[in-house]
């Protein structure tokens, strides 16, 4: 398989051609100053304009996991099957991979661009569209999940403050946007609006939920196991199913991890980062999810099926509104960063759009794909079926280019990225690097072999009766593949060595 075909050999210099695609000029001029919409889309960002520190991306991953999402898990586990003891362990396992999250971050000061942009290196210019399209379309799955927790908590504050019919057509389209409007706006500003934010929703949603916490945890039986519960390897089977759910989590921020740090440094110690994002993110999942599953297990007396007005009876008036409160910031604060990193993968689907213009009109769309839910699907059953999804694709996906990562030490011809004609770099075969693409299929159909979710069972899946090994099995089978076959690809298209 030829690497070489309409690239610049490698040991040559970098191709001086007008990266295709790119931002124009003086994009980017008002990132350091601090004012005004960030220009900057999925370009590369110069060191001058780099203003982030490790604690500063630390406070940004506390605070956009301080949300709903990690706290539906939790109960959702225990709504499975599983005792309390069991729930927390499978929340523990799933989100270990925080831990690639934290790691893969590294990516993002090193290379200076997105995801979307230098993943172009381990795929291809335009073999990377179809991840590229396979971001934005996670992206408006999550919107739509972070849009609606958004959307209960305001319908539950309508009925607080004397709307009782909220619940209907026109409640719903209000809280709709209401809710969208708060998270565009933010994201239309650009990075540094999310990293000023993010801080104040992580204390006020962890300060309220530790009041929930205060407030239930003595009416926890924590010993409690469902009346029939799955022993032996069938409880090991669940703890696995019940790992694939929560991982969803982790895998999703795999993807994008890059593009909130790709304003540190260059030089920013790999072990800083990784500590900065694995206690900030790591950290408040652990501890939403955990207060998920006691919630739940307190919650026998209540219906969850609403996760927001559900919890109505288990808190006193006061700590309930306050608990609405968390819903709505939290869902808000997610919901901005996810428009923002949408936008990005809309510039690199190719769409000749600056990132500020992608996000408003991709806004739309994901206004039309909550009112879907909240007037013809039903919400849960979407929510399990999107999180397969995502676990089939992300995982096998960042394994490809996290690998190709490490073996060209994060080091990326960044004029070459941006050029979709054979002048690139990584240009590869007809525009793809057919090696990348291999691998990430097949770490994809090792998804579908070992999954169990309510969208598909596989095959080795339900010969161990209905273990689910995708949320990790995938991962190792597509990075082992790419360590043989991309090899060549990566030797033959790395930058020459500083001399």
């Amino acid at each position: 398989m030829s690497a070489t075909l309409g690239r610049s050999p490698a040991g040559s210099s970098p191709t001086k051609t007008p990266p295709t695609g790119s931002p124009p000029p003086g994009a980017g001029r008002d990132a350091a100053s601090g004012g005004g919409v960030e220009q900057h889309g999925y370009d590369y960002i110069p060191e001058s304009d780099r203003y982030m520190t490790p604690r500063q991306l630390g406070l940004f991953w506390m605070g956009i996991n301080a949300y709903q999402f990690f706290f539906v898990l939790g109960s959702i586990a225990v709504g499975m099957g599983l005792s309390l003891v069991q729930a927390i362990i499978a929340i523990a396992c799933g989100n270990l991979l925080f831990g690639v999250v934290a790691y893969c971050s590294v990516a993002g000061p090193r290379a200076g661009m997105p995801t979307t942009a230098f993943s172009r290196a381990a795929f291809g210019v335009l073999g990377n569209r179809v991840n590229a399209v396979c971001t934005w379309a996670m992206s408006l799955g999550f919107k739509t999940v972070n849009g609606l927790l958004g959307v209960f908590a305001m319908l539950a504050l309508f009925d607080q403050l004397g709307w009782h019919d909220s619940g209907g057509a026109l409640g719903k389209v209000v809280a709709t946007v209401v809710v969208l409007g708060g998270s565009i706006v933010i994201a239309v500003y650009g990075h540094r609006a999310l990293v000023r934010v993010q801080p104040y929703f992580a204390a006020a949603v962890t300060l309220i939920f530790l009041l929930i916490v205060g407030n239930i945890v003595g009416d926890v039986d924590w010993g409690w196991k469902p009346a029939d519960p799955a022993t032996g390897w069938g409880g090991v089977a669940l703890v696995l199913i019940a790992c694939a759910l929560i991982s969803s989590g982790p895998l999703s921020y795999m993807v994008v991890a890059p593009d909130y740090a790709r304003y540190l440094p260059s030089g920013t110690p790999t072990r800083k980062i990784f500590r900065a994002v694995f206690a900030g993110g790591a950290g408040m999942v652990m501890f939403l999810g955990t207060v998920g599953t006691v919630g739940a297990v307190a919650a026998t007396r209540a219906d969850l099926s609403d996760p927001v007005a559900g919890m109505e009876p288990l808190l006193p008036g006061w700590l309930f509104v306050l608990y609405i409160v968390a819903s709505f910031t939290g869902a808000v604060g997610n919901n901005a960063s996810v428009f923002y990193s949408s936008g990005l993968a809309i510039q690199a689907i190719g769409i000749p759009a600056r990132r500020w213009v992608a996000t408003a009109v991709d806004a739309m769309l994901a206004l039309a794909a909550v009112l879907w839910v909240l007037f013809i699907y039903d919400f849960e059953h979407a929510l399990n079926e999107f999180l397969a999804l995502v676990v089939v694709w992300a995982g096998p996906f960042c394994a490809v280019w996290i690998t190709d990562g490490v073996m060209r030490r994060w080091t990326y011809d960044r004029e070459s990225v941006h050029i979709s004609t054979p002048a690139s770099r990584y240009w590869g075969t007809a525009g793809v690097n057919v090696a990348g693409i291999v691998s990430m299929l097949a770490g994809m159909a090792t998804a579908l072999l070992t999954i169990n979710s309510a969208l598909v069972e596989g095959w080795l899946s339900t010969r161990m009766d209905g273990a689910d090994l995708s949320w990790f099995l995938p991962l190792i089978v597509s990075a082992a593949t790419y360590a043989v076959l991309g090899r060549r690809w990566v030797r033959e298209t790395s930058l020459p060595a500083a001399a």
